[in-house]
Protein backbone atom coordinates (compact mmCIF):
# COMPACT_ATOMS: atom_id res chain seq x y z
CA UNK A 1 0.00 0.00 0.00
CA UNK A 2 2.86 2.19 1.25
CA UNK A 3 4.83 1.39 -2.40
CA UNK A 4 1.19 2.29 -4.44
CA UNK A 5 0.87 5.98 -2.44
CA UNK A 6 4.41 6.60 -3.07
CA UNK A 7 4.37 5.96 -6.68
CA UNK A 8 0.93 7.89 -7.19
CA UNK A 9 2.86 10.94 -5.55
CA UNK A 10 5.78 10.60 -7.57
CA UNK A 11 3.48 10.58 -10.62
CA UNK A 12 1.47 13.79 -9.63
CA UNK A 13 4.67 15.46 -8.69
CA UNK A 14 6.16 14.53 -11.94
CA UNK A 15 3.04 15.60 -13.89
CA UNK A 16 3.33 19.17 -12.11
CA UNK A 17 7.01 19.54 -13.02
CA UNK A 18 6.64 18.92 -16.64
CA UNK A 19 3.44 21.51 -16.34
CA UNK A 20 5.42 23.89 -14.80
CA UNK A 21 7.15 24.79 -17.69
CA UNK A 22 8.93 28.44 -17.20
CA UNK A 23 10.03 30.21 -20.52
CA UNK A 24 12.10 33.00 -19.68
CA UNK A 25 10.74 36.53 -21.17
CA UNK A 26 12.92 39.37 -22.58
CA UNK A 27 12.53 42.50 -19.88
CA UNK A 28 10.31 44.52 -20.91
CA UNK A 29 11.39 47.88 -22.64
CA UNK A 30 10.79 51.32 -21.31
CA UNK A 31 10.66 53.89 -24.67
CA UNK A 32 10.86 56.77 -21.68
CA UNK A 33 14.18 55.39 -20.34
CA UNK A 34 16.94 58.27 -20.74
CA UNK A 35 20.51 57.70 -19.54
CA UNK A 36 22.47 60.91 -18.31
CA UNK A 37 25.62 61.53 -17.97
CA UNK A 38 27.95 65.03 -17.40
CA UNK A 39 31.17 65.65 -16.47
CA UNK A 40 33.11 69.21 -14.94
CA UNK A 41 36.36 70.09 -17.18
CA UNK A 42 37.28 73.17 -15.67
CA UNK A 43 36.24 75.20 -12.50
CA UNK A 44 34.91 78.30 -13.95
CA UNK A 45 31.20 79.80 -12.38
CA UNK A 46 28.80 81.99 -13.70
CA UNK A 47 26.82 84.53 -12.32
CA UNK A 48 23.25 85.18 -12.39
CA UNK A 49 22.15 87.57 -15.42
CA UNK A 50 25.86 86.15 -17.72
CA UNK A 51 24.88 86.18 -21.20
CA UNK A 52 25.07 83.13 -23.59
CA UNK A 53 25.19 82.47 -26.83
CA UNK A 54 23.76 79.27 -28.66
CA UNK A 55 26.04 77.16 -31.27
CA UNK A 56 24.42 74.15 -32.82
CA UNK A 57 26.78 71.27 -33.91
CA UNK A 58 25.40 69.38 -36.87
CA UNK A 59 26.13 65.52 -37.65
CA UNK A 60 27.86 65.85 -41.32
CA UNK A 61 25.68 62.89 -42.74
CA UNK A 62 22.30 62.25 -41.39
CA UNK A 63 19.37 59.85 -41.59
CA UNK A 64 17.19 62.56 -41.23
CA UNK A 65 15.57 65.15 -43.72
CA UNK A 66 17.23 69.04 -43.63
CA UNK A 67 13.78 70.10 -42.70
CA UNK A 68 13.56 67.10 -39.57
CA UNK A 69 16.83 68.12 -38.57
CA UNK A 70 15.73 71.76 -38.42
CA UNK A 71 12.41 71.37 -36.39
CA UNK A 72 14.80 69.12 -34.28
CA UNK A 73 17.64 71.55 -33.57
CA UNK A 74 14.54 74.50 -32.92
CA UNK A 75 13.07 72.32 -30.52
CA UNK A 76 16.08 71.93 -28.87
CA UNK A 77 17.46 75.68 -28.93
CA UNK A 78 14.35 76.79 -27.60
CA UNK A 79 14.23 74.72 -24.91
CA UNK A 80 17.82 75.64 -24.00
CA UNK A 81 17.18 79.25 -23.95
CA UNK A 82 13.63 78.53 -21.64
CA UNK A 83 15.99 76.62 -19.63
CA UNK A 84 18.88 78.90 -18.88
CA UNK A 85 16.68 81.83 -18.91
CA UNK A 86 14.40 80.09 -15.87
CA UNK A 87 18.11 79.78 -14.14
CA UNK A 88 18.86 83.41 -14.47
CA UNK A 89 21.06 83.47 -17.33
CA UNK A 90 20.37 86.08 -20.38
CA UNK A 91 20.33 84.68 -24.31
CA UNK A 92 21.94 87.14 -26.48
CA UNK A 93 22.54 86.10 -30.06
CA UNK A 94 26.11 88.51 -30.05
CA UNK A 95 28.81 85.94 -29.35
CA UNK A 96 31.24 88.50 -28.60
CA UNK A 97 29.50 89.99 -25.89
CA UNK A 98 28.90 86.52 -24.38
CA UNK A 99 30.21 84.66 -21.14
CA UNK A 100 29.61 81.06 -22.62
CA UNK A 101 28.10 79.27 -25.21
CA UNK A 102 26.10 76.63 -25.60
CA UNK A 103 27.51 74.34 -28.14
CA UNK A 104 24.78 71.29 -28.62
CA UNK A 105 23.93 68.60 -31.50
CA UNK A 106 21.10 66.01 -31.73
CA UNK A 107 22.00 62.67 -33.53
CA UNK A 108 20.23 59.17 -34.16
CA UNK A 109 22.36 56.09 -33.02
CA UNK A 110 22.29 55.05 -36.71
CA UNK A 111 24.11 58.38 -37.51
CA UNK A 112 26.63 58.78 -34.65
CA UNK A 113 27.83 56.03 -32.65
CA UNK A 114 28.31 55.58 -28.82
CA UNK A 115 31.95 54.88 -29.63
CA UNK A 116 32.07 57.94 -31.70
CA UNK A 117 30.41 60.44 -29.09
CA UNK A 118 32.96 58.43 -26.39
CA UNK A 119 35.92 59.15 -28.57
CA UNK A 120 35.17 62.91 -29.67
CA UNK A 121 32.99 64.67 -26.96
CA UNK A 122 34.15 61.52 -24.46
CA UNK A 123 30.88 61.85 -22.34
CA UNK A 124 28.63 58.58 -23.26
CA UNK A 125 25.50 57.62 -21.33
CA UNK A 126 25.64 54.21 -22.37
CA UNK A 127 21.84 53.51 -22.51
CA UNK A 128 21.49 50.13 -24.35
CA UNK A 129 20.43 49.43 -27.87
CA UNK A 130 17.09 47.95 -29.09
CA UNK A 131 16.35 46.33 -32.50
CA UNK A 132 12.86 47.80 -31.97
CA UNK A 133 13.41 51.50 -30.75
CA UNK A 134 15.88 53.93 -32.41
CA UNK A 135 17.87 55.47 -30.09
CA UNK A 136 18.85 58.79 -30.24
CA UNK A 137 21.14 61.44 -28.37
CA UNK A 138 21.27 65.00 -27.10
CA UNK A 139 25.02 66.53 -26.69
CA UNK A 140 25.57 69.74 -24.54
CA UNK A 141 28.60 71.57 -23.41
CA UNK A 142 29.26 74.96 -21.86
CA UNK A 143 32.14 76.72 -23.61
CA UNK A 144 34.06 79.61 -21.71
CA UNK A 145 33.63 82.71 -24.35
CA UNK A 146 37.00 84.18 -23.05
CA UNK A 147 39.33 81.07 -22.69
CA UNK A 148 37.74 78.91 -25.34
CA UNK A 149 37.89 75.95 -22.74
CA UNK A 150 34.85 73.53 -22.24
CA UNK A 151 33.72 74.51 -18.76
CA UNK A 152 31.27 70.92 -18.75
CA UNK A 153 29.86 68.52 -21.04
CA UNK A 154 26.82 67.06 -21.13
CA UNK A 155 25.15 63.92 -23.31
CA UNK A 156 21.24 62.42 -22.62
CA UNK A 157 20.54 59.13 -24.47
CA UNK A 158 16.58 57.97 -24.93
CA UNK A 159 13.74 56.47 -27.58
CA UNK A 160 13.21 58.58 -30.50
CA UNK A 161 9.49 58.88 -30.19
CA UNK A 162 8.49 59.50 -34.16
CA UNK A 163 4.46 59.51 -33.69
CA UNK A 164 3.71 61.57 -30.64
CA UNK A 165 1.41 64.94 -30.84
CA UNK A 166 3.47 68.10 -30.96
CA UNK A 167 2.62 69.31 -27.17
CA UNK A 168 3.75 66.20 -25.90
CA UNK A 169 7.06 66.65 -28.47
CA UNK A 170 7.89 69.79 -26.89
CA UNK A 171 7.22 69.04 -23.38
CA UNK A 172 9.38 65.76 -23.68
CA UNK A 173 12.05 67.89 -25.38
CA UNK A 174 12.30 70.77 -21.88
CA UNK A 175 11.95 67.69 -19.66
CA UNK A 176 15.24 66.26 -21.28
CA UNK A 177 17.14 69.86 -21.22
CA UNK A 178 15.90 70.08 -17.91
CA UNK A 179 17.83 67.23 -16.52
CA UNK A 180 20.77 67.03 -18.37
CA UNK A 181 20.83 71.19 -17.47
CA UNK A 182 20.53 69.98 -13.89
CA UNK A 183 23.95 68.57 -13.57
CA UNK A 184 25.23 71.80 -14.87
CA UNK A 185 23.64 73.77 -12.63
CA UNK A 186 24.49 71.67 -9.55
CA UNK A 187 28.59 72.58 -10.59
CA UNK A 188 27.77 76.18 -11.37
Amino acid sequence: MNKKITLAIALLSGTFVTACVTVPQEPAVNKNQLAISSVRDIPISYSQGSQFSLAPKYVEETSLKAKQTQVIYKLYADAIIMDLNSHGFKSTGDAKNSAFHVGFGIALASDLSDQTISDKFGVTPGLPSNDELKKGSFLIYIEDARTGKKVWRGAAQGFAHENIAEAERVQRVEKIVSRVMKQFYVTN
